[in-house]
């Protein structure tokens, strides 16, 4: 008993996270607070069948996808994240709301799950769509309920995580039950949260619990993630390699920080190198029909739940490495294939962001997960707006008196130091779609410390108040009333397509992913006098005006925020020689093509 409680106090004691407070302005302002008022704030109250459902689960009731339990554990992590940057009395309310039903739903042996008593775990639901996903549902869960008792305090959101804690322990380290791993890695899952929870309170029983996830991996039927990352074998070659794996390899990360073994860092890095090269489509989304295949070429479904699962493993990975290109990965994903998944309405998430085709909500496109009372309810429609919590987690790093920058866009964001007192630093400018921006401290009087600011790897020629410097991280010295500019290399580059897509190029401009939308062209996506079949690969310039948008008042003001380039040949493409020089193509960014419902393209006909 003594124990019990020793880990409950310091459960309390090291898991409250007094940090920092962000405001974002500008698009990502704009996304953000759409995210926030129009779906966290509503959703748990517009689909009650999010925790109703728990209530119901010795009853008979309507058919559910083995994998429903997981959406209160997503809703509550992406909430609660986005608490952490911009507390709001009114989303405390809508998580208590969700965490308290959740309380009384619980089971008294502590089950946290939506399925029948003879079906907890790993039994079959026949007319409840197959086999459960019990065991991942209740990562979810349980993540959710770490981060808001984290980040809030919560005393109900811990008490219902530990007590679910103590009766995964006791099914299976306990009493033997095997995790099965035939399920393409949900069930290993649950190792990444006893990781994190052995990492706060050191309870023996976790680090047991992330042991037995281990021997799981090796099991004949396992991914096998911790030797295969050993040996360099690419994630797309392992066994076990749909999207769902990589919370499972998170375990690998919480180990590497609980124990500081080589090997742990080693698989880790080896796993997430292998996706980043064979894996991360031009969008910085992540799988190919909800799976790695070794090909960043193939056309088939990015999932928006794959995406936030490789931004969270990236996260890990930066912490890890302190490797500032890792950080140009998150800009990468944030920019392109969040922005790209969330409509600007902030009303709906996507479930596939297609390099090339069109944007259905996921509402639509999975709509089979819809239950009544839940009808907005599927896996992306909760996950997705994790990703906006997220950017706390990797924009804005503090290490002693030390605080690194990788997130620019116009925000402030107070960062707390010694005393109650903080440092704030505040962002104004145009990126990313502008070249520059600039930073102003403001810290304690005679405080002195380290500004690291990343200059990211595409922008060649950088200068930091005028003086040139190279890619990476710099180092500044960081005082009060102290102003930064930097002047990013916005020249366009381009990513030659292969495979599938040989023959063709995507276009960046700075981390911004291009984009050709029949919204702008006549309603093609690319110009009918336009050949791009020779364009050029040097000199590629592209102009940084912005275009007007045409169609409807609803297309403009969906656009209004984006970009728009009008591109004409002579600074494009060299089109052998022919008359059609002074023909334009209009580009605009990644996130707001297709979201007027029309189609789009991010791969052109290129030599």
């Amino acid at each position: 008993m003594k124990k019990i409680l020793l880990c409950l106090l310091l459960l309390g004691q090291s898991l409250m996270l007094h940090g920092q407070e962000v405001q974002l302005r500008g698009l990502m302002g704009e996304r953000f607070s759409a995210n926030l008022e129009h779906w966290l704030l509503a959703a748990p109250y517009a689909n009650p069948g999010m925790t109703q459902m728990y209530f119901r689960r010795n009853q008979p009731h309507q058919p559910i996808v083995s994998w429903y339990g997981e959406f209160s554990g997503k809703y509550i992590t992406s909430a609660a994240l986005t608490y952490a940057m911009q507390p709001d009395p009114r989303l405390k309310d809508a998580i208590d709301h969700v965490v308290g039903q959740l309380a009384l739903a619980q089971d008294t042996d502590g089950y946290l799950g939506v399925w029948p008593d003879s079906a907890k775990f790993v039994g079959m639901t026949p007319g409840y769509g197959g086999k459960t996903w019990d065991v991942w549902a209740h990562y979810h869960n349980m993540l959710g309920l770490y981060y808001w008792h984290r980040i809030s305090g919560s005393e109900q959101a811990r008490q219902v995580l530990l007590h679910a804690a103590d009766c995964l322990y006791n099914y299976f380290v306990r009493d033997g039950h095997p995790l099965d791993e035939a399920k393409d890695g949900t069930d290993a899952a649950i190792g990444h949260i006893f990781g994190l929870l052995y990492e706060k309170t050191h309870n023996p029983r976790y680090m047991q619990m992330v042991e037995y996830t281990l021997q799981t991996f090796a099991s004949p039927t396992g991914g096998d993630y911790l030797n295969a990352g050993l040996q360099g074998v690419p994630f797309y070659q392992m066994k076990r390699r749909r999207w769902e794996c990589l919370h499972a390899i998170q375990t690998i990360a919480s180990l590497w920080r609980i124990t500081g073994e080589e090997q742990y860092r080693t698989a880790f890095t080896n796993i997430w190198r292998s996706i980043r090269d064979f894996d991360r489509h031009n969008t910085g989304g992540f799988s190919s029909g909800e799976s790695a295949c070794g090909n960043p070429y193939d056309t088939r479904a990015i999932e928006t739940c794959c995406t936030i699962a490789w931004m969270a493993l990236t996260i890990d990975m930066l912490q890890m490495t302190d490797d500032p290109t890792v950080a140009d990965e998150l800009e990468l994903s944030t920019w392109n294939a969040l922005l790209g998944a969330q409509h600007p309405s902030g009303r709906t998430f996507t479930y596939n962001t297609p390099m090339i085709g069109d944007r259905k909500a996921s509402a639509h496109d999975i709509v089979f997960q819809a239950v009544a009372g839940s009808s907005e309810l599927n896996c992306c429609s909760v996950n997705g707006p994790r990703g906006f919590g997220m950017i706390r987690e990797w924009g804005w790093q503090q290490k002693g008196d030390t605080i690194t920058i990788n997130y620019y866009g116009p925000s402030t964001i107070r960062i707390p130091i010694n005393n109650g007192q903080s440092v704030i630093v505040t962002q104004e400018g145009t990126y990313p779609f502008g070249n520059d921006i600039t930073l102003t401290v403001s810290a304690p009087r005679n405080y002195k410390g380290v500004l690291r600011l990343r200059i990211p790897a595409w922008s060649k020629n950088t200068t930091v108040n005028a003086v040139n410097c190279p890619t990476g991280y710099i180092t500044l010295p960081l005082h009060n009333k102290q102003q930064v500019t930097v002047h990013f290399d916005m020249r366009a580059r381009i990513w030659r397509g292969e495979r599938n897509l040989a023959g063709t190029a995507s276009i960046y401009r700075g981390p911004i992913l291009l984009a050709s939308d029949q919204l702008h062209n006549n309603g093609k996506t690319e110009s009918d006098t336009l050949d791009l079949n020779t364009l050029t690969l040097k000199d590629l310039t592209v102009n940084g005006q912005s275009s007007t948008p045409k169609g409807s008042r609803a297309a403009r003001q969906w656009s209004r925020s984006g970009l728009a380039f009008e591109s004409r040949e002579n600074e494009v493409a060299m089109v052998n020689g022919t008359d059609a020089l002074g023909h334009s193509l209009i580009l605009c960014d990644f996130a707001s093509a297709g979201q007027t419902g029309t189609t789009y393209t991010t791969w052109f006909p290129a030599k």
